[in-house]
């Protein structure tokens, strides 16, 4: 991380999408090469059996994982499974390939707040090109797809449509991927309000998965609320589906958050929905609303937002999540912060008492 943090400078000096485009290119070329990913596992992995996480039929080495958006196309995935995260999401992917938004820039760095500022628009190459990707790899931990509407540049017609797009979408990826997030809400689209915040048009959607019998583990991905009405219909909305396992947290449009350190004046000149430390206690609130009125035996949160530190991951465990992603602190800290963390939660365990990471979960939020 200390030569990261060298670099970084030089790396803040330049274009942020080339900077996000070349070095995925990069761990791509250097994820194909059999010596350099053992060294980089080596160098990287921490393999602690207290760290371990079971949900379901998937198994984690860690709790930490890679957040969609990262790799879009799922061009890196050797590479990224190398640095130490328990898990890999890919995309958000589409049924058909889109180039996102074509306004320039997309992607903003927040300095001060340590975030970023995104209006890619998913520009992805379609879930039939990305899912090929996926044919002749085998990875060490579990990869996820996270699927959403095509960016056409309008609003779809109805919610008919979004559905039909992603009962396609899922389509190529079934028996490649472990498992599957559907992005109900993505702030990049243009698409607005979801329709799936209806929890009839949510209760048919999932219903039309059904026609797939291989419909590998689901996560839902919704934008964090504490609202318990609504928060009691998507779990009611869920209940019936036994393949849907719990909710990510994705984030609302813009910037709704106080106290930032970046002036509006500044922030107004970028297009986008704010990622990074931020974000923290939205979706920590979130986190503690949801959790009390989840079955445990059968759904789990994947908690996310301003994850930077061990102790960011362990307080949204002990709030009720059960695994964790990251994006944001990858392009302020470098790989090594994946390594760092897991360390730290081995100690701060051992401060603790507590023999297994399982444990944890719910600790501070009792129902």
């Amino acid at each position: 991380m200390s030569l990261y943090k060298f670099l970084r400078p030089l790396f803040f000096h330049m274009d942020p999408e080339w900077i996000h485009r070349t070095t995925i290119s990069t761990v791509g070329i250097v994820g194909g090469i059999s010596p350099i990913r053992a060294l980089l596992r080596y160098l990287f992995s921490v393999d602690d059996p207290r760290l371990r996480v079971e949900v379901g039929s998937l198994k984690f080495k860690n709790p930490v994982g890679l957040a969609g958006g990262f790799d879009k196309n799922g061009v890196a995935i050797e590479g990224l499974s190398t640095v130490g995260f328990g898990f890999l999401e890919v995309g958000s992917v589409s049924a058909y390939p889109s180039v996102g938004n074509t306004e320039r820039p997309r992607l903003f760095r927040v300095i001060k707040d340590e975030a970023i500022v995104v209006f890619y628009g998913v520009p992805n190459e379609g879930s039939e090109v990305v899912a090929r990707r996926f044919e002749s790899t085998k990875l060490p931990i579990p990869v996820g797809i996270n699927l959403v509407e095509t960016n056409y540049g309008e609003k779809p017609e109805n919610a008919g449509e979004v559905m039909d797009e992603l009962i396609l979408a899922v389509r190529p990826f079934l028996g490649l991927v472990d498992y599957v997030t559907l992005n109900l809400n993505c702030p990049n689209t243009t698409s607005g309000q979801s329709p799936f915040d209806s929890p009839d048009n949510l209760r048919l959607l999932l219903s039309r998965f059904l026609q797939y019998e291989s419909m590998p583990p689901t996560f839902l991905k919704v934008v964090p609320t504490t609202d318990p009405i609504i928060i009691q219909e998507t779990i009611e909305a869920m209940m019936p589906f036994p393949f849907v396992k719990g909710i990510i947290f994705g984030l609302p449009t813009g910037k709704p958050y106080k106290n930032l350190k970046t002036s509006d004046s500044i922030l107004d000149r970028m297009p986008g929905t704010l990622c990074g430390k931020p974000t923290a206690e939205m979706i920590n609130n979130a986190i503690k609303a949801w959790y009390p009125q989840l079955d445990h035996n059968r759904h789990i949160i994947v908690g996310t937002g301003g994850i930077f530190t061990a102790e960011d991951v362990y307080k949204k465990i002990r709030l009720g999540a059960t695994l964790v992603q990251l994006y944001t602190a990858l392009i302020y800290n470098g790989p090594g912060i994946v390594k760092n963390i897991n360390q730290e939660l081995c100690r701060l365990m051992d401060r603790d008492g507590i023999d297994q990471i399982s444990e944890l979960v719910g600790l501070d939020n009792s129902p």
